[in-house]
């Protein structure tokens, strides 16, 4: 009962908001009721060390529900009855253990029913006589039964339960298939909404207790605090800080990479913690899971302990963490459990995670509704919604308009390059939101960059040796690829090139490292290029070539002198230009863009490659104007290039809507759409050859440690290799096993077969 006392304070507006009268009643009779069953003397046994009962203890508990709810309407025993049956078990899953329609001697109910003795009863009923006049009641100013009431007379109750409790459990059993398919032929009389509440709260409820948790609390973000953490002060901040701190409601954010855009975000929060509907949770969403991590220790060391980060390798990353505190491994392990289930549990006040931990409500993945129900009135952070191709932000913006519209959502956008079509379906999104720009003196002051286009492709021999002339003469160089492959071969070429300065090693980043080797190579590249404040005196250690792919876009605060890129959208150009001369420690840097190849590369439309070469040609040898990049996106997002986008963006956002949003509802599950979700947006983990033996030798001692040896591919990636036969399939515990060459430098190449032994 604690637990839910402690979700109620949380979101105190809750019942009104969504006009569900006695609500927080109802939840509370069914968290009084629904582990009854497990009074069961062979349930009892078997905790015990006795044999296997084959049972539900829920099922059991619908016994007693006219004691508890003989003071309820019907409708409100109904969904007391729904939530204590299905707190463990979806709605399938119970109807096939208790099927409808079997004579009495096969009936497992009958069976059930067998368990529960007289002195069984007595218990459970004096416990509830007594309980009757002390428990808690919830509004009871406005008038609502105490809960639990007085049960029947002694007699009336224990007759009924001898008598007719196998009819009475299947009573209910019936009622909750009637309620499950009403919600599934879309009955207005019944409410999904109250069914999620309700059984996403029974379940924090249930599990946090079962942990021995409480909940976190709101989120400290007060005005003042931010300011301290941060070390801010009210007249120093930005124009557009300034107004975050001051703006209540679903806003849009656009400022230049390095003005402060998380301080702004952080002050918005604190300003919504203060409204109406307060603040009962902040959930921060970011594209890649270098850039959560990164926040993650941002935050967390702000807010020490009161940060969850929720990934598919978080375990992993908190892990690491705590080794690099010098933890031994078993005090590691238990912390990096403790951290990951405290962030599943949903206990922590801030959250990490990307946007598709989101679309598990509308993939009905287990435990939807109690994401649901924790997402109800939050305030949420979406940092680089440009980050998207359009049919993923189609159903990234159809589950914010959801949130938005049906939970009480409120939501920041921000990003520092915002083209009209995303920035158009962000406000159909957010519903006529608040719109802050920053200032155009500001605009002015963080031009940084002198731009170059450079004919032919950045493979040839003439023009990598560019980029290493200037990182032999002192300057730190980040290189950057469209493809993985493409990555690769720039890295073996500048190993091999004369003009390598002596001692001087690049580091190659993408995404096909495993979490060790990625994370020792993030670690290199920030304690050389970490990113400075104006003023802070910050020097790097030494210079650093740095060869990656897209993905440090916007995962790492690293601060370069120059840049040599493959061709890219223009958006895409503009945020690998933010890792260039970040800190304003020199009046303009240059940054160079290649012409070749034009095509894509399978990874963009070509015509938008088109477009941003012709817009950057048109500038070329100019400052970089960051105030006019909107104005150039707006000019490349015209004709066909906007109609297609527009096109992909609308046909998946309808499809969306009415194959998943429409189609929500509480107490349903789907595997198969579990595995779809996987294949969409998680891909899979596999094991390279070469660390097949370090992987099992590490396994029993260090099972998380011998997780980060495994690495992501996509989904398309891993079909092709087993086509190819270089798959070897999960074997007891050894995940798959890919025949490609590995190495901690280069990655996994799929250019090169595995050789060696396994």
């Amino acid at each position: 009962m604690a637990r839910l006392d402690g979700l109620a304070e949380l979101r105190p507006t809750l019942q009104d908001h969504f006009e569900l009268s006695r609500f927080w009643l109802i939840l509370r009779r069914a968290a009084w009721l629904h582990d009854w069953g497990k009074a069961a003397p062979s349930f009892q046994l078997m905790l015990r060390g006795g044999p296997t009962w084959h049972h539900r203890h829920e099922v059991l508990s619908l016994l007693w529900i006219d004691w508890c709810c003989h003071d309820l309407e019907p409708t409100e025993a109904t969904w007391v009855a729904s939530i204590v049956v299905s707190h463990h078990k979806e709605a399938r899953d119970i109807f096939e253990l208790y099927p409808f329609g079997l004579a009495e001697e096969d009936d497992p109910i009958t069976d059930l029913i067998s368990e529960v003795d007289i002195e069984t009863c007595k218990v459970l009923w004096e416990w509830q006589r007594q309980q009757a006049i002390t428990a808690w009641t919830p509004n009871h100013a406005r008038g609502e039964v105490p809960s639990p009431p007085l049960p029947p007379p002694w007699e009336q109750a224990v007759a009924r339960v001898r008598t007719e409790g196998v009819e009475r459990i299947r009573f209910w059993l019936t009622q909750f298939r009637h309620l499950v398919a009403g919600l599934e032929s879309g009955n207005g009389l019944l409410s999904p909404r109250l069914g999620f509440l309700l059984r996403g709260f029974m379940h924090q409820a249930d599990y946090t207790s079962s942990a021995h948790l409480t909940q976190g609390g709101r989120p400290r973000l007060t005005h003042g605090r931010i300011l301290k953490v941060f070390s801010l002060n009210q007249v120093s901040l930005y124009e557009h800080q300034a107004a975050a701190a001051q703006t209540e409601g679903n806003t849009i954010l656009i400022a230049p990479t390095g003005s402060g855009k998380t301080e702004a975000a952080l002050l918005w929060a604190s300003r919504q913690r203060r409204s109406s509907a307060g603040m009962p949770r902040l959930f921060y969403t970011l594209p890649y899971q270098a850039s959560m991590n990164a926040m993650f220790d941002r935050l967390n060391g702000a807010f020490s302990g009161k940060v969850g980060l929720v990934h598919s390798r978080s375990l992993a990353a908190l892990y690491q963490r705590f080794m690099d505190q010098k933890y031994s491994v078993e005090e590691a392990v238990r912390q990096a459990q403790w951290m990951k289930a405290l962030a599943r549990l949903h206990v922590q006040p801030v959250v990490i995670f990307s946007p598709y931990q989101m679309l598990k409500i509308v993939y009905r993945l287990k435990g939807h509704e109690a994401m649901l129900a924790d997402y109800a009135q939050g305030v949420f952070v979406f940092d680089e919604i440009h980050a998207y191709e359009p049919r993923r932000l189609a159903m990234i913006l159809e589950t914010v308009k959801y949130l938005r519209e049906e939970w009480g959502a409120r939501f920041l956008v921000m990003s520092a390059t915002l083209p009209a079509p995303v920035r158009n379906r962000v406000k159909q999104a957010l519903g006529n939101p608040n719109v802050i720009t920053a200032a155009l003196p500001l605009y002015k002051a963080f031009s940084r960059h002198q731009v170059s286009v450079l004919s032919g492709d950045l493979l040839e021999t003439a023009n990598l040796e560019r980029g290493l002339r200037d990182w032999h003469g002192g300057k730190s160089v980040l290189v950057t690829c469209n493809t993985v492959a493409r990555a690769q071969a720039v890295y073996r070429a500048i190993l091999e090139s004369p003009l390598r300065p002596p001692g001087g090693e690049p580091i190659l980043l993408h995404s096909r490292f495993n979490a060790r080797d990625r994370l020792r190579k993030e670690q290199c590249i920030l304690s050389n290029l970490a990113f400075g404040s104006v003023g802070s005196g910050l020097k790097k250690a030494r210079p650093v070539m740095v060869v990656s792919t897209q993905v440090v876009e916007v995962s790492l605060d690293m601060d370069v002198d120059t840049i040599y890129s493959d061709p890219a959208p223009l958006e895409a150009l503009i945020q690998r230009f933010g890792r260039v001369n970040r800190g304003r420690r020199m009046p303009l840097a240059p940054v160079y863009v290649f012409e070749e190849p034009a095509d894509g590369q399978g990874i963009y439309d070509p015509a938008l490659i088109k477009k941003a070469l012709k817009v950057l040609n048109c500038n070329s040898q100019r400052p970089l104007d960051e105030a006019g990049v909107q104005a150039w996106l707006d000019g490349i997002y015209t004709g066909k290039i906007l109609a297609d986008w527009e096109a992909s963006y609308e046909s998946t956002a309808t499809e969306f809507r009415t194959a998943f949003l429409k189609t929500l509802i509480p107490f349903v599950t789907d595997p198969e759409l579990e595995e779809a979700f996987d294949r969409l947006f998680d891909g899979v983990e596999v094991l390279p050859s070469a660390l097949v033996k370090e992987y099992l030798e590490l396994n029993d001692r260090d099972p998380i440690g011998a997780t980060q040896l495994l690495v992501p591919i996509r989904w398309g990636q891993y079909h092709f290799l087993t086509r190819r036969g270089r798959i070897r399939p999960r074997r007891g515990k050894i995940p798959p096993v890919v025949e490609v060459y590995y190495d901690p430098e280069i990655g996994l190449d799929f250019a090169k077969d595995y050789q060696g032994a396994s």
